[in-house]
């Protein structure tokens, strides 16, 4: 914020964070009276990334990624960014307090959730790390410092730009473009880091080939199949590495196992619930079709059949998994004198909550 004066309506606190790249200041907004976060450069080379942050900023619209509220233009050309105040800590700053699978599985959760969203939007962050994302009051966690960002039509390396450990090592090559997967890499050795776990010797270096899965020796252990689909997330080729959003599934669906709910409607027997406490309902259609449709604990599936049966006049196989909403058919699609039961299916979603 060197020899420059904020508008009047910001007044500065006594707070703030000051680094290599710029200085943070917390002031009260007098009109809106509320707290907010001004981002400022020290040095105008910089000005480009600052306006990059910007850019991506103004874009995004995530309850996991710090909003921003204005941008200040000064005389010479160089902006602040006038950002939401998180009162809370780093997720840096409060690993230590987390300790047990569940706390965890709900941090990484809504890490990806914020990523896949940023990713929605073609941007890339590319300095995924603990210390760039805080927790407010209410448990939600946020994503900022946009500086590295890019947008996927510009994704390219000039030099090594970044936090070593966390960089994938595409980021390590001069003139190359690289894509959403490298927050995908950095994500992973995020989720290394609040498992407790020491990052191996292979992650320190060019090209960090990994010789096993490290989440194998984490403090913390995760279900067998998010530790081998964060393995995934480090592999060397980029492409290799799933995509946020196939993440934040699956970590979704271990923080809501056996709390879904379908509701079955047909017109020879009363309506069914499957849920936890009922996991399976059979239909028949004599000599006909018939189906059994079960609940595994995350989705809704045809465990069973026989015969004619169609989904949304579709012929159905087992082990189909049900959409949200479906009429399952025990008898011929189309116009036919043949007897039909009609089956609807509706899974209510239940939310996650922090």
């Amino acid at each position: 914020m060197k020899n420059r004066t904020l508008p009047k309506r910001y007044v500065p606190t006594d707070d703030c964070e000051s680094g290599g790249f710029g200085s943070v200041v917390k002031c009260l907004d007098t009109h809106l009276d509320r707290y907010v976060a001004i981002k400022s450069i020290n040095d105008a080379d910089d000005s480009a990334r600052m306006r990059d942050e910007l850019s991506a900023l103004m874009r995004l619209r995530s309850k996991h990624v710090v909003e921003v509220f204005d941008a200040i233009e000064y005389d010479d050309g160089n902006i602040s960014i006038v950002e939401e105040f998180i009162e809370g800590p780093s997720l840096h700053e409060i690993d230590d307090s987390i300790n047990d699978v569940n706390s965890l599985i709900k941090i990484l959760w809504q890490i990806s959730s914020g990523i896949a969203e940023i990713h929605d939007h073609d941007i890339i962050h590319r300095d995924i790390k603990p210390g760039n994302m805080k927790v407010d009051s209410e448990g939600v966690v946020k994503i900022y410092d946009f500086g590295l960002s890019r947008n996927i039509d510009n994704a390219q390396t000039v030099g090594f730009k970044g936090t070593p450990i966390f960089a994938a090592p595409e980021l390590y090559v001069q003139n190359v473009r690289f894509t959403k997967a490298v927050d995908t890499y950095a994500f992973a050795v995020t989720a290394m880091c609040l498992a407790k776990t020491n990052p191996p010797d292979e992650l320190g270096f060019y090209p960090k080939k990994l010789k096993e899965n490290p989440f194998i020796r984490s403090e913390i252990q995760l279900p067998e199949v998010t530790k081998n689909l964060l393995y995934t997330c480090l592999d060397v080729d980029p492409t290799k590495r799933p995509q946020m959003k196939v993440v934040r599934d699956n970590l979704k669906n271990i923080l809501l196992s056996n709390s879904h709910r379908a509701l079955l409607i047909t017109d020879y027997k009363s309506p069914v619930v499957l849920s936890e406490t009922h996991r399976s309902e059979f239909y028949d259609n004599p000599g006909i079709g018939s189906v059994e449709i079960a609940y595994s604990g995350s989705l809704f599936f045809i465990s069973k059949l026989s015969g004619d049966v169609h989904v949304n006049n579709i012929r159905a196989k087992q082990f189909n998994i049900l959409p949200n909403s479906c009429v399952i058919i025990l008898g011929p699609a189309g116009r036919t004198q043949t007897k039909r039961i009609f089956i609807t299916f509706d899974l209510s979603h239940p939310e996650v909550v922090l």
